[in-house]
Parts: C-alpha cells; structure tokens; sequence
C-alpha cells in the first residue's frame, strides 16, 4: 500500500477557470483559488463537504444526487445545506469558463453518482471516481464506457475504489444482499425479534429489502426518518411503521438507526456496511466499498478504453488493502 499524497482529489485547470472534483475538506487544509466544485457521488467526504463549506463557488451535481439531498434533510436524516448546488445535467454538453462538461449516468453502489468528460483546449479527460459492476444498472456503466472510448481520452482518472483489493474477498452483487437478508429471515424463529441495521444513500436498495421481507412473511417496520425518506421515493407504496403495524405477520423487523439499539437482539447488518457501529451525528451510516475489480477486469476495462495515459487517486478513506499500480500514482493537478 503505497503512503496518502496530499490534496488527492482531481483539479481541473485551464487560462481562466479552475474546477475542483470530488474535493475533500480537512480542518488542516483549504481548497485554495477555484471558480467551481463538480461533486460526482456521494460519500462522508461528499457530505463533510457540503457541511462545512463556507465559499459561495457553484457546486454541481447529479439531480439524482441532488434529489437525495433534499430528501435526506427533508426526513432529518442530514443537517440543512447551505451551499451553492447547481445540476450537472446527463448527457448534455455545459461549458464551466474555459473547459467543457460532459455528465454520465453511473452506478457505484450508491444514489446519483455519474461519470465525467472534461473537455479543454489542449487535451480531453474522462474522470471516474468507481463503478459497481455486480449492480442494478449495467446499461448505463457500459455506456458510458463506449462514450469513453469513442472520445479517445488523453487522460483517464480512476478512483482506487476499483483497484484489486489485496486479499481476496467476495464480491457482493445486489441479488446478493437480498438473498443474505432471506437466509437471515429463515435461520431465525417466528418468535424471535429481529432488527435491522441499514444505509439511506440507496433508496433503491432499501425499496428491495423491504420486499424481500414482505414476501418472506418478516415485514420491516420502518423508523419514522426512514419512512419518510422512502415514501417520498416511492409514495405510492405502502411501508409499515409503528403507526401502521402489520396485522396478518407472525413476526416484523425493526429498522434502527442506532447501533446501541442492537445489543440484545438478532440484527441483520446491511452486506454494505463497511462499519457496522459507525453511526455519525445525523445517524448515516458507513458503507462498504463495493467496487474492487480483479486485475484481469482492471486491465481489460482500461484496454477497452484505450486512454493516452491512466491516473489513479487514492481514496484515503478505505480500510482495505488495495492494489495501486505505481505508475498511475502521479499528480491529480491537470491543465486541459
């Protein structure tokens, strides 16, 4: 594992316009000099940064991502944002001062995450922070790779999030995570109370716990923020909460917010959780990586797109032991 470099996040120059992505905020740094910040998912550095930025720049993202913001707040689940939020619209040319954006939809395992090219006068970027290739939208990771390609990049930058992890691990798909929640729900008696400890940066994912349960004869009753974070997704299903209890179940699990919550009971920890017991302030939880390639997939997705040369960004915030091609460890501070 190779040390952290400084400022790893990816800066974006050209004669008049400086373009922060994914930037993180630390209380010993500061962002310096920038004209716009392009956030392109969502994590606890997306969400420190929204938190405690105190600059008036523009902030673009996703409306997927921006719709979860809002949501999120709206259900308490995240404090108010003051910053700036602009959407970065998919599939459409935007000129940012001097340099030309182009969004993509993507899937990384979590809400409104998308791809990037980045267009200057002297060279083309694209820019992936990671994608999750055992997911739920596979059309939408290929065709953003075929819109790589087409483009000849110059330049790709890459998340270590997809970096071959050293030890040899499963690889969790989303039919994967329901099916983990079935054998939970049949290893435990009917009589015996179960609870849940789950993530809202994928209401996607919730909505299919939720059936999965439902169908198993376990319905999840829901706390009040999560409830309302879902209904405003999918208003026209019906959750249960504890003023709207199951009638015709022999037993329910609780979803709980708080990890202290779960010491005498049968808890099913979301497979996406990379701290179980790791509950920040607002109550959101860390998850777990899902989107370490093998070597042989790494290789093969970089071949397809055929840059002139590859960046990689460490991700400083992973507790696995990713496998960092030295070669790609070089500045993240580009003039296009």
């Amino acid at each position: 594992m190779v040390n952290h470099l400084p400022d790893n996040y990816l800066t974006l120059n050209s004669e008049q316009t400086r373009i922060l992505c994914d930037p993180i905020l630390t209380d010993d740094t500061d962002l310096g000099e920038h004209d716009y910040i392009i956030l392109t998912h969502i994590d606890f550095d997306t969400l420190d940064l929204l938190d405690n930025y105190v600059g008036s720049k523009p902030i673009y993202l996703s409306f997927e991502l921006f719709k979860l913001i809002q949501k999120l707040v709206r259900a308490d689940l995240l404090e108010p944002v003051q910053a700036n939020l602009k959407i970065l619209p998919y599939n459409y040319s935007v000129k940012l001062g001097g340099i030309q954006m182009a969004a993509f939809k993507n899937d990384d395992g979590q809400f409104g995450s998308f791809t990037l090219i980045a267009r200057g006068s002297h060279s083309t970027i694209g820019y992936c922070d990671s994608f999750y290739s055992h997911g739920n939208h596979k059309k939408r990771i290929k065709k953003w790779k075929k819109a790589f390609r087409e483009k000849q990049l110059d330049t790709l930058i890459l998340g270590s999030k997809i970096a071959p992890i050293s030890e040899q691990k499963n690889i969790l798909s989303e039919n994967g995570m329901q099916e983990m929640l079935l054998k939970f729900i049949t290893k435990n008696p009917a009589d015996q109370p179960l609870t849940a400890l789950l993530s809202p940066f994928d209401p996607e994912r919730l909505y299919r716990y939720d059936k999965t349960a439902k169908q198993n004869q376990r319905p999840i009753v829901w706390d009040k923020n999560y409830l309302q974070l879902l209904e405003s997704f999918y208003p026209f299903a019906e959750f249960f909460s504890a003023k709207n209890l199951p009638t015709t179940a022999q037993s329910i699990i609780v979803q709980v917010e708080q990890s202290q919550q779960l010491k005498h009971m049968n808890t099913f920890l979301d497979p996406a959780l990379l701290h179980p017991n790791a509950v920040n302030i607002a109550g959101l939880i860390y998850q777990k990586h899902l989107c370490a390639l093998t070597l042989a997939e790494l290789n093969e997705f970089v071949s397809y797109i055929d840059p002139g040369q590859v960046i990689m960004k460490e991700d400083r915030s992973l507790a696995q032991d990713h496998s960092i091609p030295q070669k790609w460890l070089r500045s993240l501070e580009l003039t296009i």
